[in-house]
């Protein structure tokens, strides 16, 4: 009798595999990040809200919790903003190289072009590692979460908005949120093609920017 728990996991892997690696390209027209001074006309890094900040009410965990309840729940575009923020989608990935195991990862490339009223803050997730409750729990137990460090090690992000660099290797552990619950958790409106049938935790690194200058400008994800 083969272990339904091992398959299901690794069929979560896979799920997951593309969320993790993606490369996104996001170009946003009608707000974007102002990149250089009036004065010098030098190029600045472009400002995100800090990690541990409270952007527009909310913690960086509670946007990201309620970015992930989103996207678990369907990702309904009429559903994408929250006051003022937008919830930024990830693009539907094209597998461009890997077998999709451990050891040849799938890469997957995707391009999303957004239009945002002025003023809009967005939040944007790099990865992530959802927990799943599977058909039959509690026999058939929920997914473990990952150890924080082996998470950070695995996945390298490096973003950047205009060609510079916000969000890497060198500062991600900053943007990172553990292991949080979904309270309540969110049940699927239908099972997964590998029995998963609600997500009951995250966790991951992304980003809140705040309201944008306008223009047309581009953030790139690997």
């Amino acid at each position: 009798m083969k272990d339904s728990s091992i398959q299901n996991r690794s069929a979560r892997a896979e799920g997951l595999r593309p969320v993790l690696l993606i490369t996104a390209l996001l170009a946003l027209a009608g707000t974007a990040l102002v990149l250089a001074d009036p004065a010098t006309k030098k190029l600045k890094t472009p400002k995100i809200n800090p990690p541990h900040a409270t952007a527009h009410g909310k913690s960086l965990a509670e946007w990201l919790g309620i970015y992930w309840r989103w996207y678990y729940s369907g990702a309904d575009p009429t559903q994408s903003r929250v006051g003022k923020v937008q919830l930024l989608p990830i693009p539907a990935g094209e597998q461009i190289s890997g077998t999709g195991t451990p050891e040849d990862p799938s890469v997957l490339r995707g391009r999303i072009e957004l239009t945002l009223p002025a003023g809009t803050a967005f939040v944007m997730p790099l990865f992530a590692w959802a927990g799943e409750r599977y058909d039959g729990y509690p026999g058939e137990p929920d997914d473990l979460a990952i150890e924080n460090d082996t998470l950070l090690a695995g996945v390298s992000p490096t973003l950047t908005i205009d060609g510079r660099l916000v969000i890497s290797d060198a500062n991600e552990a900053a943007f990172y949120i553990p292991p949080t619950p979904f309270d309540p958790i969110v049940v699927y409106a239908t099972p997964s093609s590998y029995g998963s049938v609600a997500a009951v935790f995250f966790q991951g690194v992304g980003f809140v920017s705040a309201p944008l200058a306008p223009g047309v400008h581009e953030i790139h994800l690997y």
